[in-house]
């Protein structure tokens, strides 16, 4: 607020010393028509508004309007105005002026809202970046507050998972972040912004299900830029989830192939034992004579 003031007062101290250099040139320096000292006055509080705003270009607007009666209209030295097509110069000056203010003043925004919307998508873009790069659902987790910090130039951020009922955190002011309404964003399933503070509660919804919830304070963030860093992070958080199931899916497959192998070599090793033991049996089952020399051989074939 103080800066706000402070500006606004800066720019209208600087509008009254345009006034008065223009007074000045076209009194003591330059003598020129009433029409080139108004469109002067016109294109000075253009620029004013173009710097300052609608405020001070409204104040710079009067204080022409009056400085263009009383050192240029007839009769000159005084506030009023002999000829009556004068006062319709005087009010067309001046509407032109405010006009032309407000004009200026709103494509100043305009561009000063494109210029902010260019620079969240930036951030936006490098954060999705960022969020692409972990694979790991645990360093993911520790890393989306650090990568919220760096990419919004937030004071601090908070993640809350209640699967786990844990907190991951980063920033200097992480612990002034009321952990109480983040689980409440959570429950409720709604943003709720702490002005006061500075402070945003986000809901991290996947779909329509909410499933997890962000703390971010100290930036100053859109509400379209603050849906999509919920959006996103819920997408990166799934994604992990789905990358690490993916990957315990495939170690389990390798595990039930290398087990197969094993299996497979075993049997190998003991087929050909058996085989002997199962020839050896036969033979001494089809002996007559269980103490010959076959016999013998085949009992020691089998032990």
């Amino acid at each position: 607020m103080q800066r706000f003031l402070g500006g606004r007062l800066l720019g209208a101290v600087a509008s009254l010393l345009v006034v008065a250099g223009i007074v000045l040139v076209y009194r003591h320096v330059l003598r020129v028509n009433q029409t080139t000292v108004a469109l002067s006055f016109l294109l000075a509080i253009l620029a004013v508004s173009a710097v300052w705003g609608m405020l001070v270009s409204a104040f710079m607007s009067v204080v022409a309007m009056l400085a263009f009666n009383y050192y240029f209209l007839p009769p000159v030295g005084t506030l009023t105005i002999a000829d009556p097509q004068n006062w319709v110069a005087l009010l067309a000056f001046l509407v032109t002026s405010i006009t032309g203010s407000r004009l200026s003043s709103r494509i100043r925004k305009e561009a000063d809202e494109a210029h902010q919307r260019r620079r969240e998508v930036e951030r936006l873009y490098g954060f999705s970046r960022q969020l692409l790069g972990e694979g790991n659902v645990i360093q993911l987790m520790n890393a989306i507050p650090d990568y919220i910090v760096e990419s919004f130039e937030a004071g601090a951020a908070e993640l809350f998972l209640p699967q786990k009922d844990k907190f991951y955190r980063s920033g200097f002011g992480a612990s002034h972040l009321d952990e109480q309404k983040m689980k409440i964003a959570f429950l409720n399933d709604e943003l709720t912004l702490d002005a006061e503070h500075a402070q945003y509660f986000i809901p991290v919804r996947m779909g329509v299900r909410p499933i997890a919830s962000l703390g971010i304070s100290g930036a100053l963030l859109s509400r379209q830029t603050v849906d999509a860093i919920s959006t996103m992070v819920a997408i990166a958080i799934e994604r992990a989830r789905a990358v690490e199931t993916l990957g315990q899916t495939e170690a389990e497959r390798q595990g039930e192939r290398l087990k197969s192998a094993l299996l497979d070599s075993i049997t190998h090793d003991f087929r050909t034992p058996l085989t002997s033991m199962k020839a050896a049996v036969t033979g001494l089952l089809t002996s007559k004579d269980s103490n010959s020399p076959q016999s013998c051989e085949l009992l020691t074939i089998i032990n």
